[in-house]
């Protein structure tokens, strides 16, 4: 009986059923753990947003007490975070794209390729375990974020449990699709500075540059309107990222290691 259960495991693994699934997704989260940069991304991420919040809040307060605001004299406590978010990405973009990209830096791609030979699979393991870090990290920042800019607007804040679910929501889509697009495009590129200086282009370069409404198709554009509570941004930007991680998995079936 044991015998069989085993031949099963194995055929399995052979053919791609859900226990080598599972098998690549649990070596995918090990390995993302067992290195310090991880540790040091959620960390950052979590200092980049309070402390931009926080500054952002007490320069809106200060301004409204000494008379030089020119945008009202109160703000949504969500505010805070949802402009924060485009400095805390560094660290979670940091995070998506050493998962893939260190490993063809280092070489060490050959070993999880040996292991797994499966390209497809181990992208998508890759970017299952990326999803499953930064959902969590992305709504704990977002309650961060908002949490610090309602105590420094103190009473210039505006609170709505409503706006605040939505910012809470919007930062953490934005976040995760970020991610995901990152991994997709650290599979396309190889390089981490390749992948880095391509997605700080298309998610903060470009808005800025192009200030035209055909712009509101490109993913940074759709990230920001996301932010600012458009819902239907995030259908644009899921869909870049969608488009990032097929690109990447033809580049895994098309070049060698």
């Amino acid at each position: 009986m044991r015998q069989a259960e085993a031949r099963t495991r194995v055929r399995e693994q052979g053919r791609g059923g859900p226990l080598a699934l599972r098998s690549a997704v649990g070596s995918e989260w090990i390995k993302l753990w067992s290195v310090r940069s991880t540790w040091w991304s959620v960390a950052a991420s979590m200092f980049l947003m309070t402390v931009c919040a926080g500054i952002m809040g007490m320069d809106f307060a200060n301004d409204v007490e000494r008379g030089e605001t020119k945008d009202g004299l109160t703000m949504a406590v969500g505010e805070p975070a949802t402009g924060s978010v485009l400095l805390a990405q560094f660290a979670v973009v940091a995070l998506a794209m050493a998962v893939i990209t260190a490993e063809f830096a280092t070489g060490s791609i050959r070993t999880t390729l040996t292991a797994d030979p499966r390209r497809g699979r181990m992208l998508f393991a890759k970017t299952a375990v990326v999803v499953a870090v930064t959902t969590p990290l992305a709504a704990l920042l977002a309650l961060a974020g908002v949490g610090i800019g309602r105590f420094t607007l103190g009473s210039y804040a505006i609170t709505s449990s409503g706006a605040v679910a939505g910012d809470i929501a919007a930062i953490t889509a934005y976040l995760v699709l970020t991610a995901i697009l990152t991994v997709g495009l650290g599979a396309l590129l190889r390089s981490p500075v390749a992948t880095l200086s391509v997605v700080l282009t298309v998610m903060l370069a470009l808005p800025m540059l192009i200030a035209t409404e055909a712009a509101d198709i490109l993913p940074g554009s759709a990230g920001m309107n996301l932010l600012d509570g458009d819902a239907t941004a995030a259908a644009i930007l899921a869909a870049w990222a969608l488009t990032a991680q097929l690109a990447g998995w033809a580049a895994l079936h098309r070049r060698d290691i």
